[in-house]
This record gives C-alpha cells, structure tokens and sequence, in this order.
C-alpha cells in the first residue's frame, strides 16, 4: 500500500516538476537518471500521501487485532455450547429413564390425537363444537418430546373427554346457530340441524362440512330428501319426523346431488333423443285418441246389435244392415256381397293410425340405438386423443349415449301396449260386424 501512495506521489511531482528538456529523448534520458528538481508543491504532496498512508496502515492493524479478538471469542464459545449440548443430552438420556413406562402411554395418547384429530376435522359435530380441538396441538407436542414440558393427567384426560363426547353426540340431533356460507356467494348466521356425525340442514337445505366453516350444498337433492329436510328443519321438540341420514357422512349425500335429474338425462339424449320423444308423444297422443273413439264405436255397435231392425247410420253396424235392408229383394248371393263392401267399407275406418302407431314403436328403439352407436363414436374418439386414464370421463361418455336407448325403449313399450290395446279393439268391432253379417245371411236362407 505504502508504494502505490508513492507511485502516485511521483506521478504528481512528475505533473509539476519542471522540464528542460528539448525533445522527447531528451526527457526520457533526463527521468532515467532522476536529473529534476522537485518543487515544493510536489513535496507537500508527498509528504500528504505519506501520512494517508500511516493512517491507513493503523486502522488495518486495529482490524486484525478485533478479527483475531472475534476468532477467540468464537472459538470460546464453541467450547461452551459442545459443553452445554453434552449436558442437554445427558439430561434427556436422565428424561427417558425416568419416564420408563410413560413412553408407551404417551405413544398411545399420541396414536389417539392423531386418529381423533383426523375424525374430528371432517365430523359436521365440530361446527357445533369448533374449539374442541385447540388443545391438540400442544398436548401432542409434549408427548412427542417436541417440547420440554410434560404432558398433564388433566390434558390426557381431555383426549379421551373429547372422543367420548363425540360418540354421545352422535346420537343427538341438536338446534345450533353458526356463520353459513350461502350458494349466492354471501355468509349468514343461520340456525343449523345437526342430524348426530351424519347430516347438516339449514332452513330446508342440507349442508356440508370441511375446513371449519359451514356451506350450503350448491345443488340440492331432488324428490323426497328435499321434503324430509324441510320437515326436520320444521320440527318442534320432541316430534318424531321421517328423515333419511347418510351412514357415509357426505359421499352417499354427494352421489345423490350429482345424479342428473330427468330434463338433465333427457337433454344428454341430443337431437336423437328429442326426435324419439317428440314422435312417441304424438303416437301415444293418436293411440289414445284412437282408443278413444274406438270404445264409443264398441258401444254404438253394441246397441245396434241389439235393434239389428232399425238400422242407424251413426255406427258401423248400422251401415253394414242398411247395405242389405236398403235393397230387400236381393237374392241371397247378391246379399252376401253387398254385406262384403259394406264391411270392407268400414274396417279402414277402424284401422286408421293403427299402421303408424305400429310403426313408432318398432322404430323408436332403433333410432335410439343409432343415438347410441354414435354416442360410443363420440366417446371413443375422445378416447383416442384425450386417452382412458380418466374412468369417470369414459362411464360419462357412455352413459350419455345410453341415454337414447332409453329413450327408445321408454317410447316403445307403452306405444306397444297403446297399439295392442286399440287393435283388439279395432278387432272386436270387425267381428261384431262380421257375426251379424253372417246372422243376416242365416236368417234370409232360412226364409
């Protein structure tokens, strides 16, 4: 250090030393061989910078001297803290021998928070109880020896206070008001059902539990569970309402709210499906319109068999016995003809719409099974690019395009049943005409 200061003191009496010489080399020759006079400028700077220099030389000894102060310190204290972890060693050596047979009790303490903390975070007993579990942390840190305090016989006694209420509160359905977490996105105070470790309903609703706070389901269930909450929801003290509870504590609960509703199953079965209702709703529309008429045909006819004398034109019959009584002079041949027309006349009447009511019920189940052929096409070209690793996305897609199977099988039994029912029908008029045709023939030959 003391000879760059130097350095730099030349390199300044050199700026403003003065020079005599003429030309270049004569200058070099002339700093070779040190041949200038220093001014007194250039003196005092030297000596400026001589001085700098000491001062500085000082304080790099005073810094040695606090480093090597430092390293002796530290050094000191290593020595002590090997010797006081020796001795926090030997005192816990002393700790495990003395707590013998505690070691195996504190294990069992432990498995025991473990499991009922485990419980408890996920049982909807908690919202009622929700600062049951704040001492579990500590009482589980000083029988793991993660703290230097032992644990109490009140603490132990806790634990097992606190597994002993839950298997009592289990069998209790309590009335309690908590914060609730709304399906609109708000948080209210409501007052709470709690139906013992298995359902949570709000004013009609069920609940969730999970992660300490309370929430409304966003979906709720359909049909009669909807009905059983409200009525519990309802219920004074000491009145004894149906209720269904869910043994699994939510995931027989989740099932129900996820399954589609019928427009939601009816909406997967796309454009096939609609297609398949909309003509199985006009077919059952026609088949019991048919049937309709067809009963009141039954009885007109019915009655005119009974007056075969005075003919109406009003049923079927009626026209069939004036076909003969409408020319009494035929012979008996002539008769059995005209009694043929008038019958072939009428049996196209009777018939009508049957052909297409036949014809939507064998159709209906083939045009949902195409639904379905091109549903499993959807679903495996999903499969190809997005691949089966997921199950769920595949029995998704599956069921989705079952659903026109259902659809046709839901439009053709009944439209079969409705087609049945009019043919018989149908049929039962025919050969009331025919018998009475043949009645009318019999009665002529016997003249």
């Amino acid at each position: 250090m003391k000879g760059l200061f130097t350095t730099a003191a030349f390199l300044a009496a050199l700026a403003v030393m003065p020079i005599q010489a003429q030309t270049v080399d004569q200058l070099y020759d002339q700093v070779r061989s040190g041949n200038f006079e220093k001014s007194e400028a250039a003196i005092e700077m030297e000596k400026r910078f001589a001085s700098a220099g000491a001062g500085k030389q000082a304080i790099v000894e005073q810094l040695r001297a606090q480093r090597a102060q430092l390293e002796a310190q530290a050094n000191s204290t290593e020595d002590q803290f090997a010797v006081n972890d020796e001795a926090l060693n030997a005192l816990r050596n002393n700790r495990e021998k003395a707590l013998g047979d505690l070691k195996e009790l504190f294990g069992a303490v432990q498995q025991v928070l473990g499991e009922a903390e485990a419980g408890f975070s996920t049982s909807v007993i908690s919202a009622q109880f929700p600062t049951r579990t704040d001492s579990f942390d500590e009482i589980s840190a000083k029988v793991s020896n993660q703290s230097n305090e032992l644990v109490t016989a009140a603490e132990i006694e806790s634990v097992w206070q606190a597994v002993f209420a839950e298997m009592v509160e289990q069998g209790k359905v309590a009335r309690f008001s908590t914060p609730v977490a709304t399906a609109s996105g708000g948080k209210e105070e409501q007052s709470v059902v709690r139906v013992g470790s298995f359902n949570l309903i709000g004013d009609g609703t069920y609940l969730s539990y999970g992660a300490g706070s309370v929430a409304e389901l966003p979906r709720q269930p359909s049909g009669a569970a909807s009905g059983q909450a409200a009525s519990l929801y309802g219920a004074s003290a000491g009145e004894v309402v149906e209720f269904s509870i869910d043994p699994t504590k939510g995931t027989l609960l989740g099932s129900l709210v996820e399954s589609p509703s019928l427009m939601e199953r009816v909406n997967q079965g796309g454009t096939v499906g609609y297609i398949i209702l909309s003509v199985g709703f006009i077919a059952a529309l026609i088949a019991f319109y048919k049937i309709f008429t067809l009963f009141g045909v039954a009885s007109a006819v019915q009655k005119q068999a009974k007056n075969p004398d005075s003919p109406s034109s009003n049923n079927p019959l009626g026209r069939v016995l004036k076909a003969v009584t409408d020319n009494p002079k035929s012979d008996t041949e002539a008769m059995e003809l005209r009694l043929s027309e008038a019958i072939m006349k009428e049996t196209p009447k009777l018939t009508s719409w049957l052909m297409f009511i036949k014809i939507v019920s064998v159709v209906a189940p083939l045009a949902g099974l195409l639904g379905t052929v091109l549903g499993m096409i959807e679903t495996f070209q999903s499969i190809t690019l997005f691949g089966a690793g997921d199950p769920k996305l595949m029995a998704g897609g599956i069921s989705t395009a079952l659903v026109t199977t259902v659809c046709g099988l839901v439009v053709a039994i009944p439209i079969v049943l409705l087609h049945t029912a009019a043919a018989s029908k149908a049929k039962r008029v025919e050969e009331i005409l025919e018998e009475q045709a043949a009645g009318m023939v019999a009665r002529k030959l016997e003249k």
